[in-house]
């Protein structure tokens, strides 16, 4: 990777502002860092990629603690002369994974155990599912991530959410479960709950299934929503409260797809995520056409797309690359 390259998705993810396909590239580039063994040694790609991220964020919370050298058991300062200590962190990485041996501090009292280790998960196309520490059960859609804190130690269950998740909690009274999704956190003590943040829309929505959650952003709670209702939280800042059919939010997690008065254009960027594909609408109008129908997890695209296109009326044909379909027809949405 050329370095102009790589001082741009670092530069990226520790403005909190990489793409899940951006921080991927960076986990790759740390993965590819085969010369050295140590550390690395045995490991397969997807567990080179969690322990960059780990250490890449980890030597970031000691740098900005003014503890940096402390949180490294291998002498790292191959870089001395580059003032940008971003670069210095990305030096920092590569030579752990190569010296091997290291510890992940957080702040902690004299004496104490080592804290946050953090884990990284993130999907492609696919459904997974994700056991957390406390028992809690996390299914994230195709085109999402979450990371946290394996120990939680800081007295909270917190998860940092990118794309959509459904969320079983396990109960333990008095620890607070929250997931961060931007400016917008969801705290639960036991629930059953779904969060679609997308960047598609730049709205923010839960969905409940059980219990009750509490949702603020950064000044205040927003409201309290309970089952089968969901809370849409706009990029401007507003939000509105509506009954919803929670069964059908969490559909996708056993891989079905359904739509329900759902814009085209909303059901197109879905199938893009979960296909691999690329809907180009020839009239942006027939994205503003409302979608209700349900499709089984063996239903191909292309079955999708035929039911669709007679659902609205629209025409969808293929275009020259693989998995790509151009929309067109009326701009009357039947």
């Amino acid at each position: 990777m050329e370095q102009e390259r790589l001082q741009k998705l670092i530069d990226k993810v520790l403005s909190g502002q990489a793409t899940l396909l951006e921080q991927q590239e960076l986990d790759q580039w740390y993965a590819a860092q085969d010369e050295a063994q140590g550390l690395t040694e045995g490991m397969d790609t997807q567990e080179k990629s969690t322990v960059g991220s780990q250490l890449f964020r980890s030597i970031e919370q000691r740098i900005q603690s003014g503890e940096a050298q402390e949180a490294m058991a291998a002498p790292v300062y191959a870089m001395p002369s580059r003032n940008n200590r971003k670069w210095w962190i990305a030096a920092a990485v590569v030579a752990l994974l190569g010296f091997g041996g290291f510890y992940f501090f957080n702040s902690r009292p004299a004496g104490s155990a080592l804290a946050a280790v953090w884990q990284e998960v993130r999907t492609t196309t696919d459904v997974q599912e994700v056991s957390l520490p406390d028992g809690s059960k996390v299914w994230l859609n195709a085109g999402s991530g979450i990371r946290y804190d394996t120990a939680f130690s800081n007295g909270k269950r917190e998860i940092w959410l990118q794309g959509e998740a459904w969320f079983d909690v396990a109960q333990r009274p008095g620890t607070p479960f929250e997931v961060h999704t931007g400016d917008v956190t969801t705290q639960v003590l036991g629930t059953a709950f779904n969060i679609d943040a997308y960047d598609s829309t730049g709205n923010i929505i839960v969905t409940v299934n059980s219990g009750k959650v509490a949702v603020r952003d950064a000044d205040k709670i927003l409201s309290q929503v309970l089952p089968n209702q969901r809370i849409v939280c706009k990029a401007d800042g507003s939000f509105s409260k509506d009954s919803a059919i929670a069964n059908d939010m969490m559909a996708w997690t056993s891989g079905q797809l359904v739509f329900r008065n759902m814009k085209f254009s909303e059901v197109a960027k879905r199938l893009e995520r979960k296909f691999r594909a690329e809907l180009i609408f020839r009239d942006a109008s027939i994205g503003n056409c409302s979608i209700t129908a349900s499709f089984t997890p063996s239903t191909t695209l292309e079955e999708i797309l035929d039911m669709l296109a007679l659902i609205n009326g629209s025409e969808i044909i293929s275009g020259k690359a693989y998995n790509q379909f151009y929309i067109s027809g009326k701009k009357q949405c039947k």
